[in-house]
C-alpha cells in the first residue's frame, strides 16, 4: 500500500478531501495528520506528481476554520498565552531569514532552496494556529489519537517489512534504515517513535474510552520495535528520559522498569542492540582495534561521527562568536559549511544568535507551564492526559535535539505543534472558565 498504490490512491483521495474541509475542518485535518509523517509516501507523491496538496491541504484548512468561524459566530483567534510566544517565534523566523540573505552572498537558486525550507517551516506555526482555534471537543482529540494510532502502525509496518530482511546477530552499521521516515534518517526514525510513543503513553493513562486506551497502548508495545532497531543511542537515551519523566509524574512503575532497564540491559535486549550501545563506552582504542578485526562488520563509525559532530559543533561557536547578537541567519550553516549542526542548540546559537536563543527557551517554557498546568488543573480527564503527554514529549525533544535538528521538519514535528495548540486550546476550555463538553458543542 505504501509503496505501490499509496501515492496515487492518497493523490486522488486528497483533493474530494480538500473540498469536504471547507464544510467539514475536522476532515481535513484528519486526513493531513494521517499522511503527512510519512515520509517515504510524501516524497513519491511529491515526484510522482505535480500538486503539492500539503500546501494545498493547509490553505483549505485555513478556509475551513474561517467558514466555521462564521458559521459559530466566533473570532478568527482565540485567546491563549501561547499565541504570543508562537508569533514570537515566527517574526524571530522572518529575521533569521532576512539575515541569512544579508551575512553573505549565495547564489539565486540556493535562496530559493532555502525560501523554501523557511516556508515549509511556517507549516507549523500554522497547524497550531488551525488546531488552538478549532479543536475544543474531546471526541475530536479522541479521533486525532485514533489516526495518529493507525499512522503510526503503518509506519510500523512499513519498518518491519524492511528490516525483517536485515536482521543479524552482531550489529552492523549496514543494517541502520530509515524506513517510513525517509530522508531524514536512522537517527530521525527513534527520535519520531521515541517522542510521539511517550506522547501516547501520557495521554493513555487518563484515557476512558477501554477500546482507545488498548490501541495506543498497543501503538506504543509496537513502536518499541524501530527504536530498537533504530539503533540511535540518542533514541535509547529519549526512551529512558520518558521512563523517568512519567515515572515521576504519573507511575513509579516505570521507575522500576527504567532501573533494571539500565543494569540488566544486556540480558533482557537483543544482542545487537546491545552491541550498538556498549560501542558508547569503548575507548578510542578499542573502537580503532575493533574496526581492524572486523572486516565483514562495520562498527558504527563512532570515531569519524564524534569527530566529525565535534567539529561542525567548533564551526558553530566561532560563527556564534562572529555574530552573537543575530548570527547568521536562516539555514546559512548548511549551505556554506555542506552539513548540518547535528545539534539544534548549536544551530540556534550560531544561525540565530542571543535572540533566537532567548525566543527559544521562552517559547520551550511557556509549553512546559502551559502543559503542566492542564497535567495539574483540567477537569477533562482526557485533557490531563495531553498534558502529560505533551510535556513528557517536550522533554524528549530536547534530549534528542542535544545530538540532532528536526526542528524544520513539519513531516517530524507536525504532531508535536498541533498537540501543543490542542494543550492552548484545552487549558482555554477545561482550565480557565471550564464548561462540560456537552455545553461546548452546543453553544
Amino acid at each position: 500500500m505504501l509503496t505501490n498504490y499509496g501515492p496515487l490512491f492518497i493523490y486522488l483521495l486528497s483533493f474530494p478531501v480538500m473540498l469536504v474541509t471547507l464544510l467539514s475542518f475536522e476532515t481535513g485535518l484528519l486526513f493531513f495528520i494521517s499522511i503527512v509523517p510519512i515520509v517515504s509516501l510524501m516524497m513519491k507523491i511529491n515526484k510522482q506528481f505535480p500538486l503539492n496538496i500539503v500546501d494545498l491541504l493547509m490553505i483549505f484548512m485555513v478556509l475551513g476554520w474561517f467558514f466555521r468561524g462564521k458559521k459559530m459566530g466566533e473570532g478568527f483567534f482565540k485567546k491563549s498565552p501561547l499565541n504570543f510566544v508562537i508569533l514570537l517565534v515566527v517574526v524571530g523566523s522572518i529575521i533569521d531569514l532576512i539575515r541569512g540573505y544579508t551575512f553573505m552572498a549565495l547564489p539565486d537558486d540556493i535562496n530559493l532552496i532555502r525560501l523554501k525550507a523557511w516556508k515549509n517551516y511556517m507549516i507549523l506555526p500554522l497547524i497550531y494556529f488551525i488546531s488552538v482555534n478549532n479543536i475544543e471537543k474531546e471526541k475530536t482529540v479522541s479521533r486525532i489519537l485514533v489516526c495518529v494510532c493507525f499512522t503510526m502502525l503503518a509506519m510500523d509496518f512499513n519498518f518491519y517489512s524492511t528490516f525483517r530482511w536485515l536482521r543479524s546477530e552482531h550489529y552492523s552499521d549496514l543494517m541502520r534504515i530509515s524506513g517510513p521516515i525517509g530522508y531524514l534518517g536512522p537517527n530521525e526514525l527513534g527520535l519520531f517513535y521515541s517522542i510521539y510513543t511517550f506522547l501516547l503513553l501520557g495521554i493513555s493513562y487518563f484515557v476512558e474510552d477501554k477500546k482507545l486506551k488498548y490501541l495506543m497502548l498497543f501503538v506504543c508495545a509496537c513502536n518499541f520495535y524501530p527504536i530498537l532497531f533504530s539503533y540511535s543511542r540518542s533514541a535509547y537515551l529519549c526512551a529512558l528520559a520518558g521512563f523517568l519523566t512519567l515515572g515521576l509524574l504519573k507511575d513509579r512503575k516505570l521507575l522500576v522498569l527504567l532501573i533494571v532497564l539500565v543494569i540488566f540491559y544486556s540480558f533482557i535486549l537483543p544482542r545487537s542492540v546491545v552491541e550498538r550501545i556498549n560501542m558508547t563506552f569503548l575507548e578510542e582504542g578499542q573502537i580503532s582495534e575493533e574496526k581492524e578485526r572486523s572486516s565483514a562488520i562495520d562498527v558504527g563509525g563512532v570515531e569519524l561521527d564524534t569527530v566529525g559532530r565535534k567539529q561542525l559543533w567548533d564551526k558553530a561557536i566561532i560563527y556564534f562568536k562572529q555574530e552573537p547578537l543575530l548570527g547568521i541567519g536562516f539555514e546559512t550553516f548548511r549551505h556554506k559549511e555542506g552539513w548540518i549542526t547535528h545539534s539544534l542548540l548549536m544551530k540556534i546559537l550560531a544561525e540565530q544568535g542571543l535572540v533566537g536563543m532567548a525566543i527559544f527557551i521562552v517559547f520551550i517554557f511557556m509549553i512546559q507551564w502551559q502543559s503542566y498546568r492542564l497535567f495539574r488543573h483540567s477537569k477533562s480527564k482526557l485533557g490531563q492526559g495531553i498534558g502529560l503527554g505533551l510535556f513528557s514529549s517536550i522533554i524528549l525533544y530536547l534530549v534528542g535535539t542535544l545530538g540532532g535538528d528536526t526542528s524544520l521538519y513539519y513531516h517530524f514535528m507536525a504532531f508535536l505543534w498541533l498537540f501543543i495548540g490542542i494543550v492552548a486550546s484545552f487549558n482555554v476550555h477545561y482550565v480557565n472558565d471550564y464548561k462540560p463538553v456537552q455545553a461546548v458543542i452546543t453553544e
